[in-house]
Formats: C-alpha cells, sequence, structure tokens
C-alpha cells in the first residue's frame, strides 16, 4: 500500500513537471505573437434549406366519375368530386386536365361536357352534388374531344385553383349530355377520357 502512495505522487509530480514546461512554451508563443493586427468575428449559426412538398387527394375512394354502358341519345348527368391539397407549399397551382383518351365511331363529338368549380357543404360522399354551390365555369359546355385536345397537359390545364396551405378543398361538378342529334350510326360506339388534376409550384 505504501508503494501505491508512492507511485501516485510520482505520476503527479511529473503530471506537474510538463505542465510547467507547457506554460512556459505559451508564454513563448503569446509573446512573439503579440505584434499580430487586432481582429473580430461574428457568426450567424447554421443556415438550412428544405424543400416544399405537393400533395393532392380526392374523395372517389378509387371510383369513376362515369361508367356509363348503355348511354342513349338526350341522356345527361351531373357527377361531383371533391380535391383536396395536403402540401405545405403555398404558392402552388392546380389545374385540371385530360391526361388520356380515346372515341370510337367520333362518339366523342356528341358527349357535351360542362365543368364547374366550387363547394358543397359538408363532407360529401363521392359522386353526390347534393348542395353544389358553382362559383366558376371551368369549362363551360362543349363537346368531349374538345376537352381532351384543349386540355392535354398540366400546360394547358384549366381552372388554376391556388390553395395557400394544407387542408383547403375545391368541388367539382361534372354534367355530361349526349346530344339528341346524335346518329344512329353510334350504337356501339365508346368514349373513354382519364380527368386529372396537377399540383405544380416553382419555375
Amino acid at each position: 500500500m505504501v508503494r501505491t502512495r508512492t507511485g501516485r505522487r510520482r505520476r503527479v509530480a511529473l503530471s506537474l513537471g510538463f505542465t510547467t514546461i507547457g506554460l512556459a512554451v505559451g508564454s513563448s508563443v503569446l509573446y512573439a505573437a503579440s505584434d499580430a493586427a487586432f481582429t473580430a468575428t461574428t457568426t450567424n449559426g447554421v443556415s438550412t434549406f428544405e424543400a416544399g412538398t405537393l400533395a393532392l387527394g380526392d374523395n372517389d375512394a378509387g371510383d369513376v366519375l362515369f361508367d356509363l354502358p348503355q348511354i342513349v341519345p338526350g341522356d345527361t348527368l351531373s357527377r361531383c368530386i371533391r380535391i383536396s391539397y395536403g402540401g405545405d407549399i403555398t404558392s402552388s397551382e392546380v389545374r385540371l386536365f385530360a391526361s388520356a383518351g380515346s372515341a370510337t365511331l367520333d362518339l366523342d363529338l356528341y358527349l357535351d361536357i360542362t365543368v364547374e368549380a366550387g363547394a358543397a357543404p359538408g363532407s360529401p360522399a363521392f359522386p353526390d352534388c347534393t348542395g353544389f354551390v358553382p362559383s366558376t365555369t371551368v369549362f363551360a359546355t362543349d363537346d368531349l374531344r374538345t376537352f381532351r385536345t384543349t386540355a392535354s397537359s398540366f400546360a394547358t390545364g384549366l381552372d388554376g385553383w391556388q390553395p395557400t396551405g394544407p387542408g383547403q378543398t375545391r368541388d367539382y361538378r361534372f354534367t355530361y349530355t349526349f346530344q339528341s342529334s346524335a346518329p344512329g350510326s353510334l350504337m356501339g360506339a365508346s368514349a373513354e377520357v382519364t380527368f386529372t388534376w396537377e399540383s405544380q409550384a416553382g419555375s
């Protein structure tokens, strides 16, 4: 036990000896640097950058607006859909366009489409239009082919809704009418279209 205490004293003494040498060297360095110019600095802290998000949803639960296999001239029907914005970018723009479509026997020339944007109370079930109040006409009544060719991408998309934050919604009412003047040669013809909403922000 005595030997252990003695050993400890030696180690401490050596440590102090190195400290004394270090101070001596440090004094020499301080003296040599005493002629340097004065300096001062300030910092702003760490800057961070994080990209914002865009998100769109709807209340269709995977269903389609129209699935009508036996329409006849004179038929008309309205259906509504709610589009929801969930992104955190407050400068985005949402446009509606036809991302795909086709027709046989020119049926799309005899299907008139009207699209209105507005709001319905509460949380309507797709595709119910009860209580829908239009605020603007997105696409005035014209044939389906004109819709597809006029609004075929985001660049030519319609409406230009600009949500200012997450949780905002916009309701749309689509009304189709099979023209009464449609010729009998259209029996068995078909037409398809995919309605798409896209949100973009930035240049």
